[in-house]
């Protein structure tokens, strides 16, 4: 797949989408780029303003950026929000520890975006659909107290969860949608593994419930058959049954989840 979050079924036989479609690699890539930030932002607008309005505080700015850095939409402080934009959001490595625990000063360099979050901010960012998708994250001008950072970064996965969850589950491109987890009763749910594949059963995208549960598994070089004991064409069979009841999923470990697989689109 080309780009992480591809151009909408809504908008194709747009003038502009159709221009896109026709023009040289270089325009039609720039063209698309633009389109998936339209989606990224207005998908992922609900939970940033409920992380906000949980954050409860004047001087945090709750952000989006893209994968450099770049801010793509930021709710709250006018001066938390002039900041981002002038400075960019740092990635995820400078701007919190291994394992979500409290992150070091936000001074810490940005190996991809130049300067960081000055030395009297604090902020946090986590990934989204990585390596090519976005950074959730936020910055507090008052440099808040440590303790209360362990509460912020969970919220801020929680929302990050959610706006995958959403991504993945609306995206138009795809053969079989495959949701999974230890526990049947998180299926139907943002907590839920979810696995976007093509046709052969390569990975398309995956949220990171489903990274963690398959750790350390090879998404981007195997596919399906480096992370399931499940065959392929046994989920791809489940999947074309249409059957609500979950089915057994095997890992490569020995280990069983609940699963449910969608079809998305059936090959020509």
């Amino acid at each position: 797949m080309s780009s992480i979050l591809p151009t909408p079924a809504s908008d194709r036989g747009n003038p502009a989408v159709l221009a896109a479609e026709d023009a040289s690699p270089p325009v039609r890539h720039a063209v698309n780029m633009a389109l998936d930030r339209e989606r990224l932002v207005a998908l992922s607008a609900p939970a940033m303003e409920d992380l906000h309005r949980q954050l409860d505080s004047p001087t945090i700015t709750v952000l989006l950026a893209d994968s450099a850095g770049g801010v793509l939409r930021a709710i709250g402080s006018s001066d938390g929000e002039a900041t981002a934009r002038s400075r960019g959001l740092a990635p995820p490595a400078a701007m919190k520890g291994p394992g979500g625990d409290a992150p070091p000063p936000a001074s810490a360099p940005a190996p991809t975006c130049g300067t960081a979050v000055p030395p009297s901010q604090l902020g946090i960012a986590v990934p989204i659909l990585p390596p090519a998708g976005a950074l959730l994250g936020f910055i507090d001008a008052d440099a808040a107290p440590l303790e209360w950072l362990g509460h912020a970064n969970a919220l801020l996965h929680t929302a990050a969860c959610i706006i995958e969850h959403r991504l993945i589950e609306t995206e138009p491109q795809g053969f079989l949608l495959l949701r999974f987890h230890r526990y049947a009763n998180v299926l139907g749910t943002p907590l839920e593994a979810m696995v976007l594949f093509d046709a052969d059963g390569t990975v398309m995208l995956a949220n990171q419930t489903a990274r963690t549960l398959l750790a350390p598994c090879a998404f981007n070089r195997g596919g399906a058959a480096a992370c399931f004991a499940t065959q392929w064409c046994g989920i791809v069979g489940y999947a074309a049954l249409g059957l609500r009841q979950p089915f057994v999923l095997r890992d490569r470990r020995g280990g069983g989840f609940s699963a449910q697989a969608s079809l998305l689109r059936q090959t020509t």
